[in-house]
């Protein structure tokens, strides 16, 4: 996926929401806890974090059930 954009919203109290935006309207949606006021470059970088963690996890932890 080419990044085209990136949003940070908070979503609920407590929860904030990172979303990667790439050409022909792919998009990856990251839904984490966050403390308030936390700045939106953390949230960033943690959202990229967990998807690298989720990568790097095995396939068989990985369950289709669960979306």
């Amino acid at each position: 996926m080419r990044l085209e954009n990136t949003n940070v919203a908070r979503t609920t109290a407590g929860t904030i929401t990172v979303e990667f935006r790439g050409e022909g309207n792919d998009l990856i949606t990251v839904r984490m806890s966050a403390e308030p006021g936390s700045a939106d470059e953390a949230a960033i970088v943690r959202a990229k974090e967990m998807m690298a963690e989720l990568v790097a996890a095995p396939s068989d932890r990985i369950s289709p059930s669960a979306v």
